[in-house]
């Protein structure tokens, strides 16, 4: 059964039954429809057909499973129930970062007072559109405006937040599904070319043997920081000269890492590394040993036997190697590139060598398809590229006229 009632000069409550609650008490669901055509207004019958009709489409809605009430709670509510079922549990502690960074400083000043249902596609539109076009937004106190990496931020937060409680059934239509992604530029891929190898084995070879291994490691196992830092002893297969990647340290909490799951599904697996980095690796062990059995019982690695540590076993911080680098090149004069750098390293001595094929980067480089080995690096070897080009060198218009007129 259902009924309908006005409420002002062009709304209308719609009202459906929908059974009984658990304490025997009758369920009514309720609806309000804004009418603006005037004349329907002013037409008693067609006005009673134009409600019979939306009764009749809110009945079916509720019937099927289909309607969800408009929900009162604010976005900013919704943002903490986000952070504390979501947030935290599913996503890595840099992007949980990144998004409440976003949200905190520009995103909840202006939704977050709204009811998280009624914020549309239009508002979220200005609202990116203005922050790309204002000056003066940055928090950092500089002049200019707003990044359009700031900008990507501030829609990656929103699509993560709306996509959730569309999930959940707290909003029926996700206002996101029509904003379009905003472009951003793509930075100069910086790496190291084989010319440049000379001074970085110099400079490494100045370092304490753990640097060594962890920089060299990155530049030609491709392996990323969080990789690193969570290997195990257990991970070195000297036997077959590989090193299996299986966890992830992405932060700390409390003082422990955080340890999780390498970065992709395709980023977990054995890397195959030349024989001469496995022998610094079994010197490197070698002191490793010697540095616990000297610790004692002041050991701190526990059942864990981390290869990179502060000293008495104990993984290292996960952003001291980040700071580490960035001194190693400072010191040193180096090109300057950041550590994750090294790992584009590696990619573009590979496509520096003929014999190497792209498959095998991709493999190595541990992607899931060459497709994505080609858009991120295929721009990067301009000593390929070079090589490429003077395969036509033979076909020179002049010199073929030289070689047609001496045969004549």
């Amino acid at each position: 059964m259902g009924s309908y009632q006005r409420r002002g000069e062009n709304s209308f409550l719609l009202v459906v039954e929908a059974g009984y609650d658990a304490k025997g008490k009758r369920k009514k669901r309720t609806k309000t429809i804004r009418i603006t055509d005037q004349p329907l207004l002013k037409t008693k019958r067609k006005l009673e057909n134009f409600l019979q009709q939306e009764l009749a489409k809110f009945q079916i809605e509720i019937e099927a499973g289909e309607y969800i009430a408009p929900n009162k709670n604010l976005f900013s509510d919704f943002v903490q129930e986000w952070y504390k079922r979501y947030a935290i549990k599913e996503l890595s502690p840099t992007v949980v970062k990144n998004y409440m960074s976003s949200l905190r400083s520009h995103i909840l000043p202006v939704f977050g007072t709204r009811r998280i249902g009624d914020i549309k596609t239009i508002q979220i539109i200005r609202f990116l559109d203005d922050k790309a076009t204002a000056e003066n937004e940055r928090k950092d106190g500089r002049p200019g405006k707003l990044s359009p990496d700031s900008i990507r931020k501030f829609y990656d937060a929103l699509c993560n937040v709306f996509n959730r409680a569309y999930e959940w059934r707290i909003i029926k239509d996700n206002p996101m599904t029509g904003v379009k992604k905003p472009a951003v530029k793509q930075r100069e891929m910086r790496y190291y070319t084989s010319e440049d190898l000379g001074e970085v084995f110099e400079a490494l070879n100045q370092e304490s043997l753990m640097w060594r291994v962890y920089f060299l490691g990155a530049l030609f196992g491709g392996f990323r920081r969080g990789e690193l830092t969570a290997l195990e002893w257990s991970n070195i297969l000297f036997d077959t000269n590989e090193i299996e990647i299986i966890n992830n340290i992405v932060g700390s909490e409390n003082g422990q890492p955080i340890i999780k799951d390498p970065k992709t599904k395709s980023s977990k697996a054995s890397v195959v590394m030349p024989e001469w980095y496995m022998e610094l690796l079994k010197e490197y062990k070698d002191e490793w040993l010697n540095e616990k059995e000297s610790a004692a019982e002041y050991w701190e690695g526990s059942d864990h036997q981390y290869l990179f540590h502060k000293g008495l076993g104990s993984p290292l911080y996960f952003t001291t190697p980040t700071t580490k680098w960035s001194r190693i090149v400072e010191k040193y004069k180096l090109k300057k590139i950041r550590l994750h750098d090294l790992r584009h390293s590696m990619v573009a001595l590979l496509m520096e060598e003929d014999n190497v094929n792209l498959p095998a980067i991709q493999k190595r480089a541990r992607h899931s398809s060459s497709k994505i080995t080609s858009d991120i690096y295929g721009h990067i070897s301009k000593k390929r590229a070079t090589q490429t080009a003077s395969q036509f060198d033979k076909y020179a218009p002049n010199k073929n006229l030289v070689n047609k007129s001496s045969t004549n």
